[in-house]
């Protein structure tokens, strides 16, 4: 239960963010071309995959070097949102190319998702070491003086 209602500031954080992308595109009448559209979409895309991502890591098990993976994963998605909406912003520079643009955004979320599977996996090789030291340390105890 504890779990669920840490979540929910997360989630409607999450959801405030993602009411106010759509409120500042439709009322401030931002051209609805087929690039603005993508921007959009990516957008809240990245959003959505960010509060999923924080709302993933704020379940993260202490066992598994939570403290690396939390910074981490964090740090990512923060990076990740920035990257998206800067790449948003600045979507009239591929104005002459959608494509380019699809593939700029795609190869944001393939350099994020690369970085984030190796963070996880480090974190976890780090839990393993971290509780196979701690498994060392209990059966030398009467060794004091590590000899």
């Amino acid at each position: 239960m504890k779990n669920k209602s840490a979540a929910l500031p997360i989630l409607a954080i999450g959801i405030i963010v993602i009411l106010f992308t759509l409120a500042v595109f439709f009322l401030l009448r931002i051209e609805r071309n087929t690039l603005n559209l993508w921007a959009l979409s990516f957008l809240l895309l990245s959003e959505v995959i960010v509060i999923g991502g924080l709302i993933g890591v704020r379940r993260a098990n202490a066992e598994h070097g939570a403290v690396f993976m939390r910074a981490g994963i964090t740090t990512t998605l923060t990076l990740y949102l920035a990257a998206v909406a800067v790449c948003s912003i600045l979507a009239e520079l591929f104005s002459s190319n959608l494509n380019a643009f699809i593939l700029v955004q795609l190869g944001i979320f393939a350099l994020f998702a690369i970085i984030t599977i190796s963070i996880l996996a480090f974190s976890r090789g780090l839990g393993r070491r971290e509780s196979e030291d701690a498994t060392k340390v209990g059966s030398n105890e009467a060794k004091r003086g590590g000899f």
